[in-house]
């Protein structure tokens, strides 16, 4: 942008609110279609022009998104920038001498490293509270804005950490704007009535009137009563076991679960995008010091880092990687209320809000298998529980307590 152009733009209502926001934080929560990407575009446009030679970033919660969507929306408002994107980089080096770093928030430690002046997450909902963190502090020496839009995927850390503490005026640095679908001047009335008449409540809530719901179809629908207060690693157990779901461009997950009181807690946590197998070992090492853990068990579909696991010594036993098995295994716990997660565990509880089955589409058969997306921690968790159960011996007329096949080579820590 060698010069500034000027722009005429028609916002509607709190459209207009949100792209003129004056506090750090600013969030645009609502319905499908409804302008929340056009403000976006829009409003990171105004911060290039304000910050012509500072860095800006612009993210998305995933790769594809980001290309097919958030971009393309950006480009089609600025498309003289486009000249200037290098994609191989992630970065748009505007000719004013600013960078607009483009980056996809399933890999959140991407950010880290930029001081921005400003950033725009697109779809924030469906991102991590680790990206939340991290974006925050890349804005944190220049006192940048931050702009969220995006639908209410979930009630995850989008309405606890941001809403909610906005709702209740806890927090000055925080501004929060919500429409319907119908209020964009160009969508559909008849669409919207008949979207009305053919979804759920909750869903249609969710999507097309920008209203915090639980997701439909959720796998695991997990009470609040069984997110608890986290567990002292000092605490007397039955069991203490590991998952481990590997990854690289997607985050690598472990799961640390304990077992007391005919209960299962999730009582740990860990996600990380780009970590090489030596240091997702050192993890697993460092937890298996930390909680006291006697079995680990992996995704199998990786056998040489497993066997890299058991040359550094880690305890690794077979994965029963039984989707539907380990699936309705533990939806039996949580409804049988044996099954609780920790509240330290934010990036868990912040999958199973998301974590669903696809909606049903006419004409089609429905599928018993989950949507492929931001399901690490569940992968981990599911191996590591469903493989201990399947582990256990069946009890004699002899022996009523099942035995534990594998704790005779390890001292067992409870």
């Amino acid at each position: 942008m060698t010069k500034t152009r000027e722009r005429r733009v028609k916002f509607f209502g709190p459209q207009y609110d949100a792209f003129v926001f004056n506090t750090q934080f600013g969030a645009a929560v609502a319905g499908v279609q409804s302008g929340k990407t056009f403000l976006g575009a829009h409003w990171a446009g105004k911060k290039i022009t304000e910050f012509p030679d500072k860095n800006g970033i612009i993210i998305a919660p995933t790769y594809k998104i980001l290309q097919q969507a958030t971009l393309k929306k950006f480009f089609e408002i600025f498309p003289e920038l486009r000249r200037y994107y290098k994609e191989q980089k992630g970065e748009i080096n505007l000719p004013t001498g600013g960078t607009v770093f483009i980056r996809s928030a399933d890999n959140p430690l991407g950010i880290e490293g930029i001081t921005a002046h400003w950033a725009w997450v697109d779809e924030g909902g469906m991102t991590s509270v680790l990206t939340w963190t991290v974006v925050r502090s890349r804005v944190s020496m220049t006192g940048g804005q931050i702009l969220i839009t995006t639908t209410p995927y979930n009630m995850g850390w989008l309405y606890q950490d941001f809403y909610l503490r906005w709702l209740n005026k806890q927090d000055a640095s925080l501004s929060f704007f919500t429409w319907r679908s119908i209020d964009n001047p160009y969508f559909s009335q008849e669409f919207y009535d008949a979207e009305k008449q053919r979804l759920r409540s909750e869903e249609f809530a969710r999507r097309y009137e920008g209203r915090f719901e639980k997701m439909t179809g959720l796998v695991y629908d997990l009470p609040k009563e069984l997110e608890v207060a986290p567990l002292d690693v000092l605490i007397k157990t039955e069991a203490r076991i590991m998952g481990v779901d590997w990854g690289y461009r997607n985050p690598a997950s472990i799961s640390v679960l304990y077992f007391r009181d005919n209960e299962w807690f999730i009582a740990d946590e860990w996600k990380q995008a780009e970590q090489t197998t030596a240091e997702i070992i050192q993890v697993i090492n460092n937890k298996l010091t930390e909680h006291k853990i006697t079995h680990v068990f992996p995704d199998p579909a990786e056998p040489d880092r497993i066997e890299e696991c058991r040359r550094a010594g880690v305890p690794v036993m077979a994965t029963n990687k039984d989707l539907q098995g380990g699936i309705s295994f533990i939806q039996q716990l949580i409804r049988e209320k044996r099954f609780r997660v920790c509240n330290n565990c934010v990036e868990t509880l912040a999958e199973m809000s998301m974590y669903h089955y696809p909606e049903p589409e006419e004409g089609k058969t429905e599928k018993d298998e989950p949507e492929k997306f931001n399901d690490h921690l569940m992968d981990a968790m599911r191996y590591a529980i469903y493989s201990f159960k399947s582990s256990l011996k069946v009890p004699t007329k002899q022996s009523q307590s099942p035995v534990l096949p594998y704790y005779a080579d390890r001292d067992v820590p409870f």
